[in-house]
């Protein structure tokens, strides 16, 4: 149990970066369509703040997901960490009102069922 707990810490923290770069990108205009405009870009973001703290989650879920490698299975854990995707799915569409389309929906239900099945492994 106390794996599946940090897993679920890792999954969380790295949920939370993928929002706030997501976040942090999109708040600096639109996309990129030129080459010429992806250095400029990419040295915007690393300076918004949104964006660093987006990448220190990664960092700290990483540094977690390190200790997880430590003690548990990989065949168990890492499927786990596709319990992200699904709450990513979630979030996006509540936080940036993407449109989640029944495809995705089916595709999100079939992770959970993968995920639960694999849960119930150790």
């Amino acid at each position: 149990m106390k794996n599946f707990l940090m897993i679920l810490v890792c999954v969380f923290l790295g949920v939370c970066g993928q929002l706030l770069l997501k976040q942090g990108m999109s708040s600096g205009g639109d996309e990129v369509d030129e080459m010429g405009e992806v250095i400029p870009r990419l040295l915007r973001a690393a300076m918004n703040p949104v964006v660093i703290t987006g990448f220190f989650f990664y960092a700290v879920s990483a540094a977690l997901w390190l200790i997880v490698l430590t003690r548990a299975d990989l065949s168990y854990a890492y499927p786990l960490l596709s319990m992200g995707y699904v709450i990513v799915v979630l979030l996006s569409r509540v936080f940036f009102h993407e449109v989640v389309t029944p495809t995705r929906i089916l595709g999100t239900i079939v992770v959970c069922l993968g995920v639960f099945l694999i849960s119930r492994t150790q």
